[in-house]
């Protein structure tokens, strides 16, 4: 399908944003042509491995009052990965740790203009100086929902903001997502900060109609696009209720109309992954579904799929597995990881089917409509690329599995990184080497990226991290999150 009329505006808007933004940790190259939906190259340019020679001049780490971490990855191709420094040469040691936060941190911090920003389970929303740690202001926004009030799930004591927020530079907001005890009901409200004065600008109830709201987790990283802000919807652990996934786009502005995408299956289809759906320089949307409740011999419900929106929500294309009924019955879907954008025309998933997916960029497939697949794992949270290698989380297993990527269709597996304590985290690549947080022992880990030996061995003293957690990284430091801290890292 060929971008024309209104999506060419749309396009404008966004590439408009995405120069703004090109400090985030992605380069941008090439320009978006009539014959293609994903409108850039993607790639990787400037890291230096250790052990290995530069792939460019860069040899200076970019000041940390000007570095940014906008959303969940570094950027919306969602590839975890900063390739603007120099590579670390010694084990990092602690720049800082925060003040007591009042309750834990489930998204990726965020850095920009020399601040980190971080938001709880209490639905608090934190500014913290990326040089000292020292807190520059908070924003309790609401009361977050007791635990006991949903029926299910395993976010406690109370479920408020759970997904990874997201910054946009062109107008100084920072958007929040967060579930909110209102009198007696649950809410689901979206708000957008000024980062310069930290007032509320806006919020915005994002609850649909008939929805039963405390079914509704709010889990996936928010991302921007075509002036929206992207929130999307599954259901909590476990799996109960009558939920369904949404995907809801927000007017930066606060005002004007929702724009919805429901999953089509009579129940789930969660889209919850915690690094978010991944959006194109021409604004379209991948999102990726977890198990619906069709079943073998039923009609494909779109449950454990990828699915392409147009920047006005409209269904264009899809790919599932040819064995997505099995899926569904198993919760072995792909609806754990995001999307990622390897070049401009070739896409990556992978779930917890323990199946990896090469994707066309321009035409997704359908069923079993895939360029390759390769043998992996159970992968869950986020995921990182430096071209040409992929490395992929595995939390149940305990490793990292490093899969390089070839000419074409062409997939290998490389080398497999074993968490010493079994609970391996999701990668960022930062400095040229590949960080982990080992949930189990409050450790950071830094890997070697071309044989996938430990360089660093690095305590945390955040509290334990939550679920999925992923270190983010800006001008030379690294920063995590946990129950109760932020550390920062250089």
């Amino acid at each position: 399908m060929t971008p024309t009329g209104p999506r060419f505006t749309g396009w404008m808007r966004q590439v408009l944003r995405v120069a703004v933004t090109a400090a985030v940790a992605l380069t941008l190259a090439g320009c978006a042509t009539n014959s293609s939906r994903a409108g850039t190259t993607h790639h990787s340019s400037s890291t230096t491995r250790p052990g290995g020679s530069a792939t460019s001049a860069t040899t200076t780490t970019t000041p940390i009052s000007t570095a940014r971490w906008l959303t969940y990855g570094g950027s919306f191709a969602r590839l975890s990965l900063d390739d603007t420094d120099p590579a670390f040469t010694h084990e990092p040691t602690s720049a800082w740790t925060s003040p007591a936060l009042d309750a834990p941190v489930y998204g990726e911090p965020l850095v920009y203009n020399g601040q980190v920003f971080v938001a709880t389970e209490n639905d608090t929303v934190y500014a913290l100086s990326a040089t000292s740690g020292a807190q520059a202001w908070s924003d309790h926004l609401a009361s977050p929902v007791p635990a006991g009030m949903l029926p299910c799930g395993d976010i406690t004591p109370t479920v408020g903001i759970t997904s990874t927020m997201v910054i946009d530079p062109v107008s100084g907001t920072l958007f929040a997502s967060a579930e909110v005890l209102s009198g007696s009901s649950i809410e689901h409200l979206v708000y957008a900060i000024d980062i310069a004065t930290h007032q509320v600008r806006w919020s915005r109830d994002v609850d649909q109609p008939g929805w039963t709201a405390g079914a509704q987790l709010q889990r996936i990283g928010l991302a921007l696009s075509d002036g929206h802000v992207i929130v999307g919807f599954g259901g909590n652990f476990g799996d109960c209720g009558t939920y369904h996934g949404w995907v809801v786009g927000v007017p930066e502005s606060g005002t004007g109309a929702l724009l919805t995408y429901e999953v089509p299956t009579a129940r789930e289809g969660a889209i919850w992954a915690p690094a978010g759906v991944t959006v194109t320089i021409a604004g379209y949307i991948l999102v990726v579904t977890g198990n619906g409740s069709a079943e073998a011999g039923q009609p494909f419900d779109h449950g454990d799929a990828v699915i392409e929106l147009s920047p006005a929500f409209a269904e264009l294309a899809y790919f599932a597995p040819s064995n997505w009924a099995q899926d569904n019955a198993d919760d072995g879907d792909l609806g754990s990881t995001a999307v990622m954008i390897l070049d401009v025309s070739r896409l990556f998933i992978v779930g917890k089917e323990q199946t990896g997916y090469l994707l066309d960029f321009n035409h997704l497939g359908g069923i079993g409509g895939q360029l390759s697949s390769i043998e992996l794992c159970n992968s869950r949270g986020g995921n990182a690329y430096l071209a040409p290698e992929l490395y992929v989380v595995c939390p149940s297993a305990g490793t990292i599995e490093q899969v390089r990527i070839g000419s074409g269709t062409t997939m290998t597996r490389g080398w497999t990184w074993t968490s010493p304590t079994g609970q391996a985290g999701s990668p960022t690549i930062a400095g040229g080497v590949l960080w982990t947080v080992d949930i189990g022992a409050s450790v950071l880990y830094g890997v070697d990226l071309s044989t996938g030996v430990t360089l660093y061995t690095v305590p945390l003293t955040t509290g334990t991290p939550p679920h999925f957690a992923a270190p983010s990284a800006a001008g030379g430091m690294l920063f995590v999150a946990g129950a109760s801290h932020v550390e920062a890292f250089n």
